[in-house]
């Protein structure tokens, strides 16, 4: 959550964010209790709703598939926006070819290649995933996770993929410098989420 909310604290200095953290909801989505996970969200949406006067929700789960977030969306008096969805929507509608998926999270990708084919059923994918990448970042080696994006994103260049999508926020400050190294279109759900948002 810190990644997210650092740069909305940074970007965007006319919203006033609120966090709500709730560690417990993360048992029910590694179970794939879907059920229970949905219902506990949308709690905390509603009471955030109410107490909060909040406008707009964004969820920064990376589980949620389509179904689980039409479920979430279903009767709320605000709008909810997970946060890579308008980078996934961006990504299936406008890049003119296959799209490359780099994670490092096993479960993300399948998340994400929902959402992809949610939204262009026909969408071409390649996918990259590196979880020792994920371990490498958790035990501290930044240098070594970065080198490993960096070098999973230059293999989807050589694969010919249109653009590149960066499934989790902790990738999203490489974007730039793949970019620069690949000529592609690269996504991050970080800029992409704050024009979801705002539009």
């Amino acid at each position: 959550m810190d990644p997210v909310s650092e740069f909305y604290l940074r970007e965007a200095a006319d919203m006033a964010p609120v966090n709500i953290l709730d560690e417990g909801v993360m048992g029910h989505l590694r179970t794939q209790d879907w059920g229970r996970a949905v219902t506990r969200l949308r709690s905390l949406i509603l009471q955030a709703v109410e107490e909060y006067g909040v406008g707009t929700v964004l969820v920064t789960c990376s589980a949620l598939g389509p179904v689980q977030m039409a479920a979430i969306r279903d009767g709320l008096p605000v709008r909810a926006l997970k946060i890579d969805e308008p980078m996934l929507e961006r990504a299936a509608v406008t890049f003119a070819g296959p799209i490359g998926l780099v994670a490092t999270f096993p479960s993300t990708v399948d998340t994400s290649v929902a959402w992809l084919r949610h939204f262009q059923p026909e969408v071409e994918i390649e996918v990259s995933c590196d979880a020792g990448a994920l371990e490498a970042l958790l035990r501290g080696e930044r240098a070594e996770h970065d080198r490993r994006l960096i070098a999973a994103a230059e293999e989807m260049a050589a694969r010919g993929v249109a653009g590149i999508v960066l499934a989790q926020v902790s990738m999203a400050r490489l974007a730039e410098e793949i970019r620069s190294r690949t000529g592609l279109p690269v996504l991050e759900s970080l800029t992409t989420s704050l024009a979801g948002v705002r539009g």
